[in-house]
């Protein structure tokens, strides 16, 4: 392995099978002990599929960052085994003056950052000076201590902040999801598939531990890339959901949960939901993935590994989980992928131009007009239809007149509606609220012949500037801006937005 690189970047060539086995197998003595000393309600024979799991998600980063992500893994099962257990229901629905669970309302306290109260309230006395010390009868709040206290020290706080934002919706979700049940059972109306998509993404676990990984990676310049890292996220967690769901739908029933195929969706109706959202996710990932930024990896491996495990098992109970592949599957009527996901290849190829140039577009760097001049003649057109939606723009120098005038308008991308609707200059308020800028006019999109090929470009209704576009990926463009009488062209990239849009007045968020 090499070490030498920043913990953030999986290195070129990427860690061969007995290392990532290694590491699992460095991790599993200490989890055992962890489980064991804690006395959470999972069964320790799954301590080796969770630590080989999380050291297959991130293989080039240490040990330790491997048996981090275990204890967490480990905690999410015991949450949701205390919340569904039937023997269990009553000590974890013990209720407090609000109406909450009392064990559910401290866990939420110890994620606040309020440790001696969150673990106290309601369960025991504790001491004040650290969790490993207090004497808290309710070992999920003592783990869950841990593992925030441990993820604080060694993570980077705009980072663990978004794990503990997770974290809480997790809670949120599971809460959720026992009273549509108590709710449907009682005969008092079924929840609606978008709701419980929203929520059971937030209890599947993928967001945790992806955003955990974040947290512990040295990437620089992670936190600018995280609104498409987020919506790439939460393509994969809903996608993963519905394959849990077409895994353990009979165990489900049997247990008197809501699920997808409980709430109308027909197998094939959930399988290509979820093929659409792994797929939605690569797309939304390439220009990272391509650039070789962890972050991105790591969230595609975890990704990989859940579609993968669903398709052959169900994790919750292994031992009872049907045989026969998931529709869509190897072994189906009609033969698929596994998941759209490819694994890194052992030794990377030489980097071409376009990686390059997509390297170029992740980090925020700059790049010469001689290699863009080349790449764009080399590349295909687009046309409208690929266009549609809301695209995030910057550029490749920043000391031009054009490159000038953007940053002061604090430009943020381009939204085409149709061919006919275009709002080519989205900007940020002071309070960073996307919004579109019309003083300049609108724009439309018109077939153009530029550079010897034909492409949809975008023709500016009051100004003499077209912004011609070439395909680098299904998601990412080069583009150049051809303003009349101005002595050379500006080029500059677009990579598409998000479905949702943080601070955004757009797209109806």
């Amino acid at each position: 392995m090499d070490t030498s690189r920043p913990l953030g970047h999986p290195p070129r060539e990427i860690v061969s099978i007995a290392d990532t086995c290694s590491t699992a197998l460095q991790s599993m003595p200490r989890l055992e002990i962890w489980l064991k000393e804690l006395g959470l309600p999972v069964d320790p024979a799954l301590v080796p599929l969770m630590c080989l799991q999380t050291a297959f998600f991130t293989p080039w980063l240490p040990p330790e960052t491997c048996y981090q992500l275990a204890r967490l893994t480990v905690w999410l099962m015991a949450i949701d085994n205390v919340l569904d257990a039937p023997d269990a229901a009553d000590a974890a629905t013990r209720t407090g003056p609000d109406g909450a669970p009392t064990r559910v309302r401290a866990w939420h306290r110890v994620l606040a950052g309020h440790d001696n109260d969150g673990v106290s309230e309601g369960v025991s006395d504790r001491e004040s000076d650290g969790v490993s010390d207090g004497v808290s009868d309710d070992p999920i709040a003592r783990a869950l201590a841990e593992i925030a206290r441990d993820l604080d020290r060694e993570g980077r706080p705009e980072l663990t902040a978004v794990w503990r934002k997770s974290m809480h919706q997790t809670l949120i979700g599971m809460q959720w999801e026992r009273e549509a049940a108590r709710t449907a059972a009682a005969g008092r109306g079924v929840t609606g598939l978008t709701d419980y998509l929203q929520h059971g993404a937030w209890t599947i676990g993928v967001e945790q531990q992806v955003t955990a990984l974040w947290a512990l990676m040295d990437e620089p310049g992670l936190s600018r890339r995280l609104p498409l890292l987020l919506g790439a996220l939460r393509e994969a967690a809903t996608a993963i959901r519905l394959l849990n769901d077409l895994r353990g739908h009979q165990r489900e029933q049997s247990e008197g949960k809501t699920d997808a195929l409980a709430l109308g969706l027909t197998e094939q109706e959930v399988s290509r939901r979820a093929e659409a959202g792994l797929e939605n996710c690569r797309r939304a990932l390439a220009p990272l993935t391509a650039a070789g930024y962890g972050s991105a990896v790591a969230l595609e491996r975890v990704a990989l590994w859940h579609a993968r495990m669903y398709h052959h098992f169900d994790p919750v109970r292994p031992g009872q989980a049907a045989t026969a592949p998931l529709p869509g599957g190897s072994g189906s009527a009609a033969p698929a992928r596994h998941s759209p996901f490819v694994p890194q290849p052992r030794e990377a190829p030489a980097m071409s131009i376009e990686q390059e140039v997509l390297d170029v577009i992740a980090s925020g760097g700059q790049c010469d007009n001689t290699k863009l001049t080349e790449l764009f003649d080399r590349l295909e057109p687009v046309d409208t239809d690929l266009l549609i939606g809301t695209w995030q723009g910057g550029g490749f120098e920043h000391t031009s007149e054009n490159a000038a005038l953007l940053a002061k308008m604090r430009w943020y991308g381009k939204r085409f509606v149709d061919a006919d609707h275009v709002e080519p200059l989205l900007c940020r308020d002071e309070d960073g609220t996307v919004f579109s800028y019309e003083e300049m006019g609108l724009a439309t999109l018109r077939e153009v012949v530029h550079r010897g090929k034909q492409s949809t470009a975008m023709v500016y209704d009051q100004l003499p500037i077209i912004d011609h576009f070439r395909r680098l990926t299904d998601n990412v463009l080069l583009c150049v801006m051809d303003k009349k009488e101005s002595p050379t062209d500006f080029f500059f990239h677009l990579t598409r937005a998000p479905a949702s849009l943080p601070g955004s007045a757009i797209d109806g968020s």
